[in-house]
């Protein structure tokens, strides 16, 4: 992937431009766009014969068992994450282009801890991602969301005004809306993150028989990244006063057109 520190940088400010665009220009621009098109060119499938993961063919999902506690990963490609919300600009986890093209800004997992028979079982929130050249990555926090968004600024406007003006130029997206100046749409802003905030994984108890399901968000893999490993949450049976650490693997690879 990335062969060293300097590309990754490179890399994560790459990463950031594409958020800074969702959240300052919505996913839309206004003016004559193109109806979005979302195609799945690039998407991640679970390797057979790893981990005794069963896999769901027909979603894709891997599952794999340990001790009474199952942990289900699907990895969700660009039509499903386009379905989450009813109108395209309003989706946090996608960039619109102007001609209609949809382009993730995340790598996202669906994942889902069930506690089949234990009394109690505590699950932690934080996950890694392995690539097949051993750069890691860290999920992206609710913190990290809280942060991004609060640090958006919002210029001086009249009251219940919907859109505020800024200069491309000066938060380094012209390649993407140097054609047309935007704005910041507070809506998208605002319902952007009660979608993340709603749909982000987080840790706690489960007593005997509950679930818990959420996304795993990682900053977008870069198209070079094949094999992939989820190094899922800590796992801990809590069991006569003692306790009793579960880790859970699943490998991925990535699928190039």
């Amino acid at each position: 992937m990335m062969g060293n520190t300097k590309d990754r940088i490179h890399f994560r400010h790459q990463i950031m431009n594409r958020i800074g665009i969702l959240l300052l220009a919505g996913a839309l621009l206004a003016g004559c766009a193109v109806a979005p098109q979302p195609l799945v060119d690039i998407y991640l499938e679970p390797i057979e014969g790893r981990f005794n993961a069963h896999i769901d063919v027909e979603t894709g999902a891997a599952t794999v068992v340990k001790e009474g506690v199952a942990v289900t990963i699907k990895p969700l490609d660009e039509i499903e994450l386009f379905s989450l919300t009813e109108e395209p600009r309003l989706n946090p986890y996608l960039l619109v282009e102007k001609n209609g093209a949809v382009e993730p800004i995340y790598t996202v997992f669906e994942v889902t801890v069930h506690n089949r028979k234990h009394r109690r079982v505590v699950v932690e929130d934080a996950a890694i991602l392995l690539d097949g050249n051993g750069v890691q990555y860290a999920n992206l926090s609710n913190d990290y969301f809280d942060a991004l968004y609060d640090n958006v600024d919002h210029p001086q406007s009249s009251p219940g005004a919907g859109a505020y003006p800024y200069t491309p130029t000066a938060y380094g997206y012209y390649p993407y809306y140097g054609y047309h100046q935007s704005y910041i749409d507070a809506e998208a802003l605002e319902w952007g993150r009660i979608t993340i905030e709603d749909s982000i994984f987080e840790g706690g108890k489960l007593f005997s028989g509950a679930k818990r399901s959420g996304f795993l968000i990682f900053d977008r893999l870069e198209s070079r990244a094949t094999d992939l490993r989820i190094v899922l949450p800590e796992v801990w049976i809590i069991q006569d006063g003692k306790q009793n650490k579960l880790e859970f693997k699943i490998d991925f690879r990535q699928v190039l057109p």
